[in-house]
């Protein structure tokens, strides 16, 4: 969307007020930095690293900067979870753009990102079976070529703040927030083109998608879909119809005059993601000498019997 530097200033400001408390209202959150030559710090983290895959090994209750580009980071069902309480009383301040500090003084920090992209030269970045929980903002997706898929993005402030292009939000729970999704500014004055959102779980947030809302669009702008051509979004407040019966609304479901869903799922695409349940080795180990054991008694007492049976034949 094309606006003027003064409408973009206003955007940040409001986004800014939202966002805005005192430094010394929030606890200590820890934070679990993947590091350019791809190490985990502090390495007790619960994440496990194999190549470009950092797979989850247990919840956090920290904030992620990535600071490595192509890499994959799955989830496996557990929690990063942040301090946020579901007021907007305890929250940071956000500064004007992913390469400026935040405003600080005496009462003014960053706000609590979930995951957060450590430079421009990280994209590529793929997260997918995570859980995103209790931050003032779940995700802040700034760089290019970025994939978010099969996450729950809930209960936060802000779920996701999307202001890079090129990048896919498919097949999340985006639910429960006060905004599912906000849209920053990529440059001034314009918000996030190409990218695709489809195939998610907008579920009773606040507001599905704010950001700067004008009051006067460029006529000549297309509207910027929320499809993959064929189908979109399951959105919790859609009341259309579905007469023909293939799973896709009669009606688009509308964001906004520029935002508007072509294809709105009648059913919930999503599963959201959970921990595999595995037996740990320590019972697995337990089980097989237990087995072990009734086998070798199985055995030992059919030679007991042989040899009853032996002895006791009449010569």
């Amino acid at each position: 969307m094309k606006k003027t530097a003064v409408i973009t200033l206003v955007c940040l400001v409001l986004l800014a007020n939202l966002l805005f408390v005192s430094a010394s209202a929030q606890p200590a959150l820890p934070t679990i930095y993947i590091k350019q030559d791809g190490g985990v710090d502090p390495p007790t983290a619960p994440i496990q690293r194999d190549g470009d895959i950092y797979t989850f090994t247990g919840d956090a209750f920290a904030r992620i900067s990535i600071q490595r580009g192509n890499i994959v980071i799955d989830g496996a069902g557990y929690t990063l979870r942040g301090p946020y309480n579901g007021t907007k009383t305890d929250l940071w301040i956000i500064g004007q753009g992913p390469n400026q500090q935040a405003q600080t003084n005496d009462t003014l920090g960053i706000p609590e990102i979930g995951i957060d992209l450590g430079g421009d030269y990280v994209s590529g970045i793929t997260i997918k079976n995570l859980n995103i929980k209790n931050f003032s903002i779940g995700m802040y997706i700034w760089t290019v070529n970025n994939t978010v898929t099969g996450n729950d993005v809930s209960e936060n402030l802000v779920g996701i703040l999307l202001s890079g292009t090129e990048n896919a939000i498919t097949r999340n729970y985006i639910g429960k927030n006060d905004m599912g999704i906000f849209f920053g500014v990529n440059q001034p004055g314009e918000i996030p083109v190409n990218i695709e959102v489809s195939h998610n779980y907008f579920d009773h947030n606040a507001k599905h998608l704010s950001g700067c809302i004008c009051k006067e669009y460029n006529q000549t702008e297309q509207v910027h879909t929320w499809d993959d051509g064929k189908e979109g979004n399951y959105w919790s407040d859609y009341n259309g119809t579905d007469g023909n019966d293939d799973g896709i609304g009669d009606t688009p479901y509308v964001v906004d005059v520029l935002n508007q869903d072509r294809y709105p799922l009648m059913q919930n695409p999503v599963t959201v993601p959970t921990v595999a349940w595995a037996v740990p080795p320590e019972i697995v180990i337990a089980l097989l000498a237990v087995a072990a054991i009734a086998v070798t008694a199985v055995i030992t007492l059919r030679k007991r019997r042989k040899t009853n049976q032996t002895r006791t034949e009449p010569t």
